[in-house]
């Protein structure tokens, strides 16, 4: 992992802008470039941001030391397979009994992320970008794979980058995730985290295969809100896939709509969880409820 230049003291003085923000359920004090499933980025300084700050639930030190480990082989392991990452420190902050996470990567700017590039352009199955993103696929192995979603790359106009990187998507040679998400599901009531774990193991599988992440990849132009783009999606993928069997608009569409019941559904879960821990434990919550499908 690279050192992306962040002082750990500012990261201090960011989390103590989180932790009060999730107090007081007002994030207006900080800089927040979007909310994920499970996690939040964050821009650093707050009035120019020149960071990207992903913060992570709390860890033990050993299932932080894992988690970074794993995130170090995810980067080494994509670059290998020829796709660019962007440059990617990982920093614990200790807080005694546990330990937060953050992600840092510097500042893309806007024009550069894959949606925007997207939107900026006429619908085109040849346009660049779509065919360096199908080719992506290119990565995808039962072991290895990566969240190809538009939003997710970086594009200068000749080279594509890889963003999201804090889901490392590596499987052992069984089919078993070897990413550990029991500090992500904690963000859920404790009666529901063990079927949580089963199903979203499930549910991550669509990535260890180029043809159903390629229909994650329309699926999610449906989300962004750029439908007119799903059409050349569909064929610059199916390009790419060549002899294997087509993905269809309708696939994509099914995907989408299924997301649509699941991501919220959790999302509510996580709100009540938050309401037990604040209100009737008074213990503070360490994750923001809100969903990319807001």
């Amino acid at each position: 992992m690279a050192d992306v230049g962040l002082d750990e003291n500012e990261l201090v003085e960011l989390e103590a802008m989180v932790v009060q923000a999730l107090a007081s359920r007002d994030d207006s004090t900080l800089s927040v470039l979007g909310y994920g499933e499970v996690s939040v980025a964050l821009g650093w300084p707050v009035d120019e941001p020149r960071f990207v700050c992903k913060r992570t639930p709390p860890f033990t030190r050993a299932q932080f030391d894992a988690y970074a480990g794993l995130v170090g082989e995810y980067l080494e392991r994509v670059a290998e397979r020829g796709l660019d990452v962007v440059d990617t420190d990982i920093v614990p902050l200790d807080r005694g009994d546990t330990v937060i996470g953050y992600l840092v990567q510097p500042m893309l700017d806007a024009s550069m992320l894959g949606n925007n590039v997207l939107r900026a352009a006429d619908p085109d199955p040849d346009h660049p970008f779509l065919a360096a993103v199908a080719s992506s696929l290119d990565v995808v192995t039962p072991t290895l794979s990566i969240d190809a979603q538009v939003t997710n790359f970086g594009w200068d106009g000749t080279r594509l980058t890889l963003i999201d990187v804090g889901t490392p998507f590596l499987w052992d040679e069984a089919g078993t995730l070897r990413f550990n998400m029991a500090p992500f599901v904690r963000m859920l009531p404790a009666p529901t985290r063990r079927l949580a774990t089963k199903e979203l193991s499930k549910l991550v599988t669509r990535w260890n295969d180029p043809r159903r992440v390629g229909i994650d990849v329309v699926a999610n132009l449906f989300r962004e809100g750029i439908p007119e783009w799903v059409d050349p999606t569909v064929i610059a993928i199916n390009r790419q896939l060549d002899a294997g069997e087509p993905i269809t608009v309708d696939e994509a569409r099914g995907l989408y709509e299924e997301d649509v019941k699941i991501w919220p559904a959790l999302k509510k879960a996580q709100a009540f969880e938050r309401w037990w821990q604040t209100t009737v434990r008074r213990r503070p919550y360490d994750w923001f409820v809100y969903s990319s499908y807001e």
